[in-house]
């Protein structure tokens, strides 16, 4: 079987990505953790770094790349090539800032991990410890499987989430998942849902087509 070729990734309904191959095919991955997805197992942000290692896109606010092997050179450049002279505490207030991260939790998981002291250097980190330093972040940046698969441009509504007033919140579509109403109503109008746009009362919402009988009629709630 030949390898798929990403060449270009954007952020998908919810936290799913999409991915675009080299043949003009497109692919959604979803479940799994946002490195999975991503292809990042660094969770790396969009810069020069990301960008002079094929980065192909943006998702969730982190940098998507076409496979786990492009994702991980480019966690291995940086570390090597941008934080070469920096000890672990600079290195962590900068990849895992406060704020949004726990940087003393990371910090000490990387030292019981590496077994190296917040106040050595990168470049005189022992090989073995330079392994296991780039094993730490990518464990505790988290790598789950999820599933890939070419994306359909017909999904079906096939059941909807209410809220107590019976209001329709979310859509189960074919393909995608859970899907709440303003995103599912988005697709519909690309014609990428199997659903028809209705606007009723100053509501905007979907039913089924015509004569296709659904055992959860879409159209009794907005």
């Amino acid at each position: 079987m030949n390898k798929i070729i990403f060449i270009k990734a954007e952020q998908g309904p919810g936290s799913s990505v999409f991915y675009y191959d080299d043949k003009g095919k497109k692919w959604i991955a979803e479940k799994g953790s946002r490195a999975w997805r991503n292809s990042n197992p660094g969770n790396m942000v969009k810069g020069k770094v990301s960008l002079r290692n094929n980065l192909i896109g943006m998702a969730g606010g982190f940098a998507v790349f076409p496979d786990y092997q492009t994702g991980h050179k480019a966690l291995i450049d940086l570390l090597l090539n941008e934080f070469g002279t920096w000890d672990l505490t600079k290195l962590m207030q900068k990849y895992a800032p406060p704020g949004t991260n726990d940087t003393k939790k990371y910090i000490a998981f990387i030292e019981k991990k590496t077994g190296v002291k917040e106040t050595i250097l990168r470049k005189n980190y022992p090989k073995d410890a330079f392994q296991k330093l780039w094993k730490a972040i990518e464990e505790m940046e988290g790598w789950k499987q999820g599933t890939i698969k070419e994306y359909s441009t017909n999904g079906k509504v096939t059941k909807v989430l209410k809220n107590k007033k019976g209001n329709i919140i979310k859509y189960l579509v074919d393909g995608l998942g859970w899907l709440n109403k303003k995103e599912a109503i988005q697709l519909a109008y690309e014609n990428k849902i199997d659903a028809v746009v209705v606007k009723r009362k100053g509501t905007t919402f979907l039913r089924s087509r015509p004569n296709i009988i659904r055992s959860d009629n879409l159209s009794k709630k907005a």
